[in-house]
């Protein structure tokens, strides 16, 4: 869901051209078969005009249909999720080695430098990026009151996910742009609904200039009340 949503916000632009050329052309196909079919003398002649105008017709509304649910879907995605558009999750790979220039090391300042280094191997950090409740290994159940921190230097936005264990493809929780320090990260989490078992939280923060850290993961399980 999470890739058709930013899929659906960073072509937006390109569907709507899309979607507006054909019903420009669906228009025209509808008038041209609406004139025919009012010069129409003969039976078979109102009757190929009368397929073409139903058949320009049903496109028209296909395609304003379309329209309006991709407007509908960026809104809700944007306003639910800010920032939807420019997160992944990132996809580490153990076998390869960082490697840092000298250069960018020099201009960073270091406390940020080691923050980034250490956020790249650990994913959370204390009194910067973590979840404070729950905490990994607890037992939860119902509507969870998720907290944390969220306090990097130059922060964007933040949002935070939940996945069953095994399972591929996150769930969206909500997403926040204000730092937050060992308090609510703004919504509940209601697990009365979800299968009893293993579940990963994730928090995935980005800076001001979109440059995405590593997420802070932990695993929790959810019983029955």
């Amino acid at each position: 869901m999470d890739e058709l949503l930013r899929f659906l916000i960073t072509s937006e632009i390109g569907i709507y051209s899309l979607l507006g050329i054909i019903a420009l052309f669906s228009s025209y196909r509808l008038i041209k078969s609406w004139i025919e079919k009012n010069k129409a003398y003969f039976g078979l002649e109102k009757e190929v005009s009368g397929r073409k105008f139903r058949s320009a017709l049903t496109t028209l509304l296909l395609m304003v249909l379309l329209l309006l649910a991709e407007f509908i879907l960026v809104t809700v995605a944007e306003v639910r999720f800010p920032g939807i558009a420019m997160i992944a999750t990132p996809t580490i790979d153990v076998l390869s080695t960082p490697t840092f220039a000298l250069g960018d090391m020099v201009e960073t300042p270091e406390g940020f430098a080691q923050t980034q280094t250490v956020i790249a191997f650990t994913g959370c950090i204390p009194e910067q990026l973590e979840w404070t409740f729950p905490q990994s290994g607890d037992e939860i159940s119902g509507s969870v009151v998720l907290k944390g921190t969220v306090n990097i230097p130059n922060l964007g936005f933040y949002r935070y996910k939940y996945r069953q264990e095994g399972r591929e493809d996150w769930t969206p929780i909500a997403a926040g742009n204000k730092k937050v320090v060992n308090d609510s990260l703004g919504s509940n989490w209601n697990t009365e609904l979800l299968q009893p078992g293993t579940y990963e939280l994730s928090l995935v923060v980005s800076d001001n200039q979109n440059n995405l850290l590593q997420p802070c993961i932990i695993k929790v399980r959810v019983v029955l009340q």
